[in-house]
Formats: structure tokens, sequence, C-alpha cells
């Protein structure tokens, strides 16, 4: 099997989810004016039903206000959907940038020789491991969402009908037979916004490792440097690499910073609600599976945002002891090392909305943040 190949059987999940949003950049070569036009209306289409249906979640926000149970459910389907609209708009904003980032790490994984091959491998098999058990996690609680109301009216003979995701839409909306298309409508808006979820974040988890990944490969080819050799090119290979990770990480920043500090900022509201939902649904056991499922899914969520920038940020600053460690006693570049040891005192990050870094010290802080919330929530609903 080719490289290319494998990279290609690696990505396919994560591409046909962002596929399906119209999201993943087309080959700029192979595709038609026709094509680009299609699909901006495709995406146009998949924006309007998410947006539409995040206002009608809000109305059922507002229509039960006053009941906490059901504010609380609808606030933790609003923020999911909203989330989803603004994953839509920014990977719109932002498709130059993205179409640059997947061209090179299809690049990369095509052209480098192979020892820089096996240190890709070595740093990104486990993500794409990782973001295919994340997808899997996502399509089955949005599975969960759409199927568990039917299986209650089916198996246990329950009269309550209930929309897959939470939606106002008019008083009445659950007889028949506007409550089958109402459903097929959920249905389809919750589809897609688990497409958003599954296709970004891993989206992201890839991109971030492939950015750590571009800095170890730099980090090894300075390791190998020897004094007493001639090291002029393969110096200034090692300088030309470094300055293509360091603008690749920009580049991932530039596109995903707003969406990580939304990300962040909401998983608070996320953890806690869900995390509310749970202790108030002990006897529906239906209920409880699907908001277990999300709670799981929105932790690991945070996790791979959270991981992805720890691993960007370790690597970039290692670059610094990787020059320490190689043979530089007496070697003519010796002074030039000075310049990238000074450079990697600013390490290339993934940053929340420029406020803060992506880290396992944030995620450890956003749980915590959402702990607190979820106890202020507790005792609201005990009260």
């Amino acid at each position: 099997m080719s490289t290319l190949s494998e990279y290609q059987q690696l990505i396919l999940p994560t591409m046909m989810m962002n596929k399906v949003l119209s999201i993943w950049p087309l080959d700029q070569n192979n595709s038609s004016m026709v094509e680009n036009r299609l699909r901006i209306v495709h995406r146009t289409l998949v924006f309007l039903i998410l947006t539409s249906y995040s206002i009608a979640v809000t109305a059922d926000f507002i229509h039960h206000r006053k009941d906490i149970a059901d504010a609380t459910e609808c606030a933790l389907i609003g923020i999911a959907f909203y989330l989803s609209v603004v994953r839509i708009v920014i990977y719109t904003v932002h498709q130059d940038k993205l179409t640059y980032i997947v061209k090179t790490m299809k690049t990369d994984w095509e052209k480098s020789n192979l020892k820089d091959r096996e240190i890709l491998k070595d740093k990104c098999i486990f993500v794409f491991k990782l973001s295919k058990y994340f997808i899997f996690t996502v399509i089955s609680t949005i599975l969960a969402f759409m199927f568990i109301p039917l299986l209650e009216s089916v198996l246990l003979g329950t009269n309550e009908r209930k929309l897959p995701f939470r939606g106002y839409f008019y008083d009445n909306q659950t007889n028949y037979p506007a409550y089958g298309y109402l459903y097929i409508y959920s249905i389809t808006s919750g589809g897609l916004g688990g497409c958003t979820i599954a296709g970004a974040t891993s989206l992201n988890l890839i991109m971030v490792m492939h950015g750590a990944a571009k800095f170890k490969v730099v980090r090894k080819r300075l390791e190998a440097l020897k004094s007493e050799a001639d090291n002029k090119e393969e110096f200034k290979e090692c300088v030309i690499q470094h300055q293509s990770a360091i603008l690749f990480a920009e580049r991932v920043e530039g596109t995903i910073n707003i969406l990580a500090l939304g990300q962040f900022l909401i998983s608070s509201g996320l953890l806690c609600f869900a995390g509310v939902q749970i202790t108030m649904v002990e006897q529906a056991k239906g209920d409880l599976m699907k908001y277990s499922s999300f709670l799981n899914s929105a932790i690991f969520e945070l996790f791979l945002f959270s991981y992805s920038g720890n691993e960007l940020m370790s690597e970039s600053e290692a670059i610094g002891m990787s020059i320490y460690k190689s043979d530089w006693i007496g070697a003519d570049f010796m002074k030039s090392l000075r310049i990238i040891i000074m450079r990697s005192f600013i390490p290339s990050t993934i940053t929340a909305g420029k406020f803060y870094n992506m880290s396992l010290m944030s995620f450890t802080s956003v749980l915590s943040t959402a702990f607190s919330y979820f106890t202020v929530l507790q005792t609201m609903h005990s009260e």
C-alpha cells in the first residue's frame, strides 16, 4: 500500500463527514464551476436548516422557561445546534486556509522521505484512531436521540409523542400528520448537526496533530546534524521545514481559534446541562441513555481539542532542546542555531480566541468550571 493511499484511508471518515456539509475543500484542478456552485448551494441549505432548527429550540426554551427540567434540556440541545452553525460559518469564511492545510497534509504524506513519513505515522496514527472513535460516539449519540422516542412509543406503549430533538413550532405540533413531517425535519437537522460535530472536531484534531508532527520532523533532523560534516544543505532544509511548520500552525490557529473559544465557553454549559439532565431522568432509561452518551461525547470533544493543542505546544517548544542534543560544538552553523533557539521560546499554540492556549491545563479548568455550574443548577432544581 502506498503512503498516499494509506493517508487517504486514514482521513476518509473525517473527509466523508465534512463532505456531507460541503466543508471539505475541493481539488481545484479537477472541480468544475458547476460543482463549486452546487457546493455553495448545498452548504447554504445546511446552514439554513441548522439555523432554523436552532431558532425552534430557542422558542421551546422560552416556552418552557418556568420548568427548569424542560428549560435545561432545551438549553442543552440549543447550545449544540448553535455551535454547529458557528462551525459552518467559520469553515466557510476560512476556506482558503483550510484548502492550504488539507493540501499540505496530503503533500507531507505523499512526498516526504521514509524517515519523515515514519515520524508522521508515529505521531498521527493514534489521532486518526481517536477521530474514528469520536465520530462513532457522535453517530451513536445522534442515533440514540433519533430513535429512542419511537422505541419508547412502540415497545413501552407510551402515549407521549416527542420530537427527537427539542423544538417548538406551534401548539398541538404532536398531532398527525404534522408530527410525522416535524419528526423527519428534526432527524435531518440533528443528523446535520451531528455531522458538523464529528467532522469539524475530528478535522481539528488531525490538523493540529499534523502540525505537531511537522515540528517533530524538524527536531529529529536537527538532532542528526554532525559538527564534523558539511551540513549546509541539511541545515538549510531544517530551517525551511521549521518555517513551514510555523506557517502551518499559524494557518490552523487562524482557522479554528474562534471556534476553539466558542467550544471552550460553551462546553461548560454543555457539561453542566447534560449532568443536570442525567440527575433529573433517573426513572426514564431512554433519556438516561441519551444524555449519558451526550455527556460522554461532550467531554471527549473537549479533551481532543486540549490534547492536540498541548501536543503542538510541546513539540514546538522542544525545538530548542533538540538543538542542544545535536552535535553543535564547533559546527559552522553554531551561530545560526541561536536564532532557532530564540524562536522556539515562542511556541506555536492553538488559542481560544487569542485569550488562552488550548492545553490539558485548560481542559481541567473547563471541567472544574462546569462542575461548579452543575452544582448551582442542581441546587436550583432541588429547591
